[in-house]
């Protein structure tokens, strides 16, 4: 059963930090969700596809936002 929490823009963004620093990382999710048309909290559905939308980019950006879905996976119900 999936929860019903979102997670918003920013905390997307603090899973992409460590490795790509806080306004690239802002700056990627706020583009892939607005493209997605997504606000700024959004399900886990949602915050899947945002980082989905980013896992595309080439080199470091799309590394680490794979790693991040799979985090995003484990600890969405914490």
């Amino acid at each position: 059963m999936e929860s019903q929490r979102t997670r918003s823009r920013e905390y997307l963004a603090e899973m992409l930090s460590d490795n790509l620093g806080n306004e690239k990382a802002g700056a990627l999710v706020a583009e892939a969700a607005s493209k997605l048309g997504l606000g700024a909290e959004m399900s886990q559905d949602q915050a899947l596809d945002v980082l989905e939308r980013i896992a595309i980019e080439p080199g470091l950006v799309g590394i680490t936002a794979r790693f991040a879905k799979t985090r995003l996976h484990l600890r969405w119900n914490q």
